[in-house]
């Protein structure tokens, strides 16, 4: 009885021993937390101006569009100048049949064959396209030029060529009336006529004009 009292009151100084130095070291779910990991410190962020400094400086955009001024150069300089444009026009217009007409005379129908049937008719239109065309490759050569409307009359079989061929009134310069000749020449025989054409030949009147007085080139 005596050694159970004593056990007892050794279980009892235990217990109360064990409370005391508990506190200190808490026991979660069986473990014993001996060392809590502290979250690493945390620095305060670095002062705007070093920021700042550190940063490299930012590019400036670049345009590609071109100053107002250099524009204008540009567009001004990609566009002939109006002097330029007037020459390049007026050369053109010399080069296309009214301006060879105008500068070195033309070979015309008479009334415009407008008594002729019209398959002569056009017929008649075209001889004196084919004339016209090889006469202004000649008549850049004059030296004297035509100062009068002349005539001439052509006389041509059914098969094209030329029977005959009479000046009835000159230019006024010999030269020019020997190179139409030559120019009739040249171009014979022409093409045949038309089938419908049951004539033994055929007469075909031509005027050769003046150039305009405006465009005449001295001799």
């Amino acid at each position: 009885m005596a050694i159970s009292l004593m056990l007892h009151l050794l279980a009892v100084v235990f217990i109360i021993a064990a409370g005391s130095t508990g506190r200190s070291t808490p026991v979660i779910s069986g473990m014993l937390v001996e060392n809590v990991a502290l979250s690493p410190a945390i620095h305060p962020p670095a002062p705007t101006e070093t920021l700042l400094a550190a940063a490299p400086p930012e590019a400036e955009p670049q345009s590609d569009a071109l100053p107002a001024e250099k524009q204008l150069q540009a567009s001004n300089a990609a566009q002939p100048s109006p002097t330029k444009k007037a020459s390049e026009e007026m050369k053109g217009l010399m080069a296309s049949p009214l301006g060879l007409g105008m500068t070195y005379g033309y070979v015309s129908t008479l009334a415009e064959g407008n008594s002729l049937r019209e398959d002569i008719r056009e017929y008649y239109l075209e001889l004196v396209e084919k004339i016209n065309r090889e006469w202004w490759k000649r008549a850049e050569g004059l030296k004297e030029p035509i100062r009068q409307d002349g005539i001439i009359e052509l006389l041509l079989r059914p098969d094209g060529s030329i029977i005959s061929q009479r000046m009835y009134q000159g230019t006024g310069s010999r030269e020019a009336d020997k190179i139409l000749r030559d120019v009739i020449e040249a171009v014979s025989p022409l093409p045949p006529l038309p089938a419908s054409f049951d004539q033994e030949m055929f007469m075909a009147p031509l005027r050769i004009k003046a150039p305009t007085n405006l465009f005449r080139f001295k001799s």
